[in-house]
């Protein structure tokens, strides 16, 4: 699981254009994949968070963990879907393959579906950067900062 983990890590930097991961206070580089200048890379923090971290962000923002792991991704599976027949449907009506079929009514659909996903999308992103918010704002008030951050900070 650990170098499934590894390879997650690696490719979420790679699309975001990290040239570095940081992993308490070592930093590792990663292979370049990507065609961005040097200044724009930016660097992925990732931190352990203890039990107690975790208990007490969870207490602060009820729910966010199970709409971020079932509303969300069920919601874009479902309106992707819809809007995949939403097409079909389209295509056919517009085609003359079926005369049975409205273009505008399915258009509607389509662009209704789509709007969907977005807005899901939109709101997956903003409870993911809460949540990593959140828990820095919960590890710093209950544990302090890194001793990396410490030493910078000097």
């Amino acid at each position: 699981a650990r170098q499934h983990l590894g390879i997650v890590l690696v490719a979420l930097c790679a699309a975001t254009g990290a040239s570095a991961l940081r992993v308490g206070g070592t930093s590792r580089s990663l292979p370049h994949f990507g065609s961005r200048p040097a200044s724009t890379r930016s660097e992925v923090i990732m931190r352990e968070y203890s039990t107690k971290v975790k208990i007490t962000a969870e207490a602060r923002a009820p729910l966010r963990q199970a709409r971020i792991f079932f509303l969300y991704p069920s919601t874009i599976a479902g309106a992707s879907i819809a809007a995949y027949v939403s097409v079909t449907r389209l295509i056919a009506g517009l085609g003359g393959f079926r005369t049975d079929l409205t273009p505008l009514s399915d258009a509607g659909n389509l662009a209704l579906n789509l709007g969907v996903v977005a807005a899901a999308v939109w709101a997956l992103r903003n409870d993911l950067n809460g949540r990593a918010q959140l828990l820095e704002d919960v590890a710093l008030e209950l544990e302090g900062p890194l001793e990396a951050d410490a030493d910078i900070g000097s």
